[in-house]
Protein backbone atom coordinates (compact mmCIF):
# COMPACT_ATOMS: atom_id res chain seq x y z
CA UNK A 1 0.00 0.00 0.00
CA UNK A 2 1.26 3.49 -0.86
CA UNK A 3 1.88 5.82 2.07
CA UNK A 4 2.80 9.48 2.08
CA UNK A 5 6.36 8.71 3.13
CA UNK A 6 6.87 6.14 0.35
CA UNK A 7 5.16 8.34 -2.26
CA UNK A 8 6.75 11.74 -1.72
CA UNK A 9 8.92 13.98 0.42
CA UNK A 10 7.75 16.69 2.81
CA UNK A 11 6.62 19.75 0.87
CA UNK A 12 5.56 23.25 1.93
CA UNK A 13 2.31 24.89 0.90
CA UNK A 14 4.23 27.66 -0.86
CA UNK A 15 6.10 25.06 -2.93
CA UNK A 16 2.83 23.32 -3.87
CA UNK A 17 1.44 26.65 -5.10
CA UNK A 18 4.69 27.48 -6.92
CA UNK A 19 4.63 24.11 -8.68
CA UNK A 20 0.92 24.49 -9.61
CA UNK A 21 1.68 27.93 -11.05
CA UNK A 22 4.39 26.41 -13.26
CA UNK A 23 1.70 24.58 -15.28
CA UNK A 24 -0.46 27.70 -15.28
CA UNK A 25 2.54 29.57 -16.73
CA UNK A 26 3.08 26.79 -19.33
CA UNK A 27 -0.66 26.71 -20.19
CA UNK A 28 -0.65 22.89 -20.30
CA UNK A 29 -3.40 21.30 -22.44
CA UNK A 30 -5.39 18.56 -20.68
CA UNK A 31 -4.78 14.95 -21.73
CA UNK A 32 -5.19 11.57 -20.05
CA UNK A 33 -2.64 10.05 -22.43
CA UNK A 34 0.02 12.75 -22.92
CA UNK A 35 2.66 14.06 -20.56
CA UNK A 36 4.05 17.48 -19.71
CA UNK A 37 7.66 18.09 -18.79
CA UNK A 38 9.09 21.16 -17.07
CA UNK A 39 11.55 21.90 -14.26
CA UNK A 40 9.49 19.72 -11.89
CA UNK A 41 9.60 16.53 -13.96
CA UNK A 42 7.41 14.58 -16.35
CA UNK A 43 3.76 14.07 -15.41
CA UNK A 44 0.53 12.94 -17.09
CA UNK A 45 -1.34 16.07 -18.24
CA UNK A 46 -4.64 15.26 -16.49
CA UNK A 47 -6.00 16.42 -13.14
CA UNK A 48 -4.34 13.73 -11.02
CA UNK A 49 -1.01 14.11 -12.85
CA UNK A 50 -1.24 17.85 -12.16
CA UNK A 51 -1.84 17.33 -8.42
CA UNK A 52 0.90 14.65 -8.29
CA UNK A 53 3.30 17.19 -9.79
CA UNK A 54 2.17 19.98 -7.43
CA UNK A 55 2.53 17.71 -4.39
CA UNK A 56 6.00 16.58 -5.52
CA UNK A 57 4.99 12.93 -5.91
CA UNK A 58 7.11 10.76 -8.23
CA UNK A 59 6.60 11.37 -11.95
CA UNK A 60 8.22 9.55 -14.85
CA UNK A 61 10.37 7.45 -14.90
CA UNK A 62 9.90 6.45 -11.22
CA UNK A 63 6.16 6.10 -11.76
CA UNK A 64 5.64 5.01 -15.35
CA UNK A 65 2.16 6.57 -15.26
CA UNK A 66 3.54 10.02 -14.45
CA UNK A 67 1.98 10.40 -11.00
CA UNK A 68 -0.83 8.81 -9.02
CA UNK A 69 -4.39 8.45 -10.25
CA UNK A 70 -7.23 10.15 -8.38
CA UNK A 71 -7.93 7.20 -6.02
CA UNK A 72 -4.18 7.07 -5.33
CA UNK A 73 -4.22 10.75 -4.31
CA UNK A 74 -6.94 9.90 -1.79
CA UNK A 75 -4.63 7.24 -0.28
CA UNK A 76 -1.82 9.77 0.37
CA UNK A 77 -4.17 12.39 1.84
CA UNK A 78 -6.59 12.69 4.73
CA UNK A 79 -10.09 14.13 4.84
CA UNK A 80 -10.37 17.53 6.51
CA UNK A 81 -13.31 19.79 7.41
CA UNK A 82 -14.00 22.55 4.87
CA UNK A 83 -13.11 25.26 7.42
CA UNK A 84 -9.55 23.88 7.53
CA UNK A 85 -8.91 24.22 3.77
CA UNK A 86 -5.62 25.97 3.03
CA UNK A 87 -3.60 26.59 -0.12
CA UNK A 88 -2.31 23.28 -1.49
CA UNK A 89 -5.17 21.14 -0.15
CA UNK A 90 -7.53 19.54 -2.67
CA UNK A 91 -11.20 18.92 -3.34
CA UNK A 92 -11.49 15.46 -4.78
CA UNK A 93 -13.98 13.00 -6.18
CA UNK A 94 -12.09 9.71 -6.02
CA UNK A 95 -14.94 7.33 -6.88
CA UNK A 96 -16.34 6.51 -10.30
CA UNK A 97 -14.54 6.16 -13.62
CA UNK A 98 -11.79 8.13 -15.34
CA UNK A 99 -14.64 10.19 -16.84
CA UNK A 100 -16.21 11.15 -13.48
CA UNK A 101 -13.25 11.32 -11.04
CA UNK A 102 -11.67 14.75 -10.63
CA UNK A 103 -9.45 16.76 -8.31
CA UNK A 104 -8.64 20.48 -7.98
CA UNK A 105 -6.10 22.30 -5.84
CA UNK A 106 -7.55 24.77 -3.35
CA UNK A 107 -5.90 28.21 -3.58
CA UNK A 108 -8.04 30.45 -1.31
CA UNK A 109 -11.61 31.32 -0.41
CA UNK A 110 -13.12 33.84 -2.84
CA UNK A 111 -14.78 37.05 -1.67
CA UNK A 112 -18.12 35.75 -2.93
CA UNK A 113 -19.65 33.46 -0.25
CA UNK A 114 -19.62 29.76 -1.07
CA UNK A 115 -16.86 30.07 -3.68
CA UNK A 116 -13.13 29.43 -3.72
CA UNK A 117 -10.20 29.82 -6.10
CA UNK A 118 -8.87 26.55 -7.51
CA UNK A 119 -5.99 25.50 -9.73
CA UNK A 120 -7.47 23.07 -12.20
CA UNK A 121 -6.45 20.75 -15.03
CA UNK A 122 -9.74 19.73 -16.69
CA UNK A 123 -10.89 18.15 -19.93
CA UNK A 124 -11.20 20.53 -22.86
CA UNK A 125 -9.16 23.16 -21.00
CA UNK A 126 -5.62 24.21 -20.28
CA UNK A 127 -4.33 24.63 -16.73
CA UNK A 128 -6.26 27.46 -15.11
CA UNK A 129 -7.00 29.28 -11.88
CA UNK A 130 -10.72 29.92 -11.52
CA UNK A 131 -13.44 30.60 -8.96
CA UNK A 132 -15.43 27.45 -8.17
CA UNK A 133 -18.65 26.97 -6.19
CA UNK A 134 -18.00 24.82 -3.10
CA UNK A 135 -17.56 21.88 -3.02
CA UNK A 136 -17.23 21.63 -6.80
CA UNK A 137 -19.81 23.38 -8.94
CA UNK A 138 -23.21 21.64 -8.69
CA UNK A 139 -22.12 18.31 -7.20
CA UNK A 140 -22.59 18.51 -3.40
CA UNK A 141 -21.50 15.42 -1.53
CA UNK A 142 -19.33 14.02 -4.32
CA UNK A 143 -16.25 16.16 -3.68
CA UNK A 144 -14.46 16.13 -0.34
CA UNK A 145 -11.65 18.32 1.01
CA UNK A 146 -8.40 16.46 1.62
CA UNK A 147 -4.86 17.32 2.78
CA UNK A 148 -1.67 15.68 1.50
CA UNK A 149 -0.10 13.68 4.35
CA UNK A 150 3.39 15.02 3.58
CA UNK A 151 2.51 18.71 3.56
CA UNK A 152 4.88 20.57 5.86
CA UNK A 153 2.95 22.58 8.43
CA UNK A 154 5.34 25.18 9.96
Amino acid sequence: MTTARSAGRLISRSEIVERACSWLRDSVPYSQTRFHQNEHGIYRADCSGFVSMAWGLPGKPEDRYGGLDTPGLAVVSSRIPPVELRAGDVLIRADGTNLTRHVVIFAAWAEEPGRYWAYEQAGGQRTRLRAVTYPYETEPGLYVPRRYLSVHEP
